[in-house]
């Protein structure tokens, strides 16, 4: 039975009802550690999702992402785990998670796991409850965006899986990519959740040179409004599930 991310967030949540803080979700980007994209995307996104009202902790057992900037914004931190395997992973985002409900302030942490950790049988499958992938608009990174949601759903079943779309041209090119991707979802991915798209995202990678969020750098441009508009559907559905 598909499961809902609020059926798992007592792996979030101090088992004390009456100490518990405000809520927080993790976030897990399914992307290769060289994809580059990725994390100039959720550095980007934890910017943004900062500037929503979110206090936000960026959790890395990568370690390609320790020279980062992490002083944009007052409200993200990031914390190193030197961690192999999905359940090392996931210790250090409840420990984040718990960080964050004690500054009494909603919270979401950030995270990347890589494909190859997903096995079938890893512990810890509460960490993938809430997915997101990368997807280009060609067929053979699709059916790449596929494979990664599938193994998410066999080790976390009922997982909400979302995707945003990047490489594309125009709403147009992203819907026809988004379209045959959901096409193409079969049992254990029940569904996708679609989290918009990035215009011009080589200026994702220009904001991390220039140690500023492309929101800041560049304002005005379609990066910026793509950016903004990934954070909010993120940040609308971070507000359902904590109502």
């Amino acid at each position: 039975m598909a499961r809902e991310l609020a059926d798992v967030l007592h792996y979030f949540l101090d088992e004390d009802a009456g100490a518990r803080g405000p809520a927080t979700r993790c976030l897990a980007l399914v992307a290769e550690p060289d994809e580059l994209l990725g994390v100039a995307l959720l550095w980007n996104l934890a910017h943004e999702l900062a500037r929503c009202g979110l206090s936000i902790a960026w959790v890395t057992a990568l370690s390609d992402e320790e020279l980062l900037p992490v002083d944009a914004t007052g409200g993200l931190t990031r914390l190193l785990a030197p961690v192999q395997g999905l359940a090392g992973l996931a210790r250090a985002v409840r420990e984040a998670g718990g960080k964050l409900r004690a500054t009494r302030a909603p919270g979401l942490v950030l995270t990347r796991v890589p494909p190859a950790w997903l096995e079938p049988g890893a512990a810890a499958t509460e960490l993938l409850a809430w997915s997101l992938l990368l997807c280009g608009p060609d067929a053979e990174q699709g059916a790449e965006a596929l494979a990664r949601g599938q193994r998410v759903a066999r080790v976390c079943p009922g997982a909400r899986v979302g995707v945003t779309l990047h490489g594309v041209r125009g709403v147009r090119e992203a819907e026809t990519a988004f379209g045959a991707l959901a096409r193409g979802v079969a049992c254990p991915l029940e569904g996708l959740w679609s989290y918009g798209l990035l215009l011009d995202d080589h200026l994702l990678y220009d904001a991390l040179l220039a140690r500023r969020p492309a929101s800041q750098q560049r304002p005005e441009s379609r990066a910026a409004q793509a950016l903004r508009d990934v954070a909010r559907l993120l940040h609308e559905d971070w507000q359902r599930d904590a109502g």
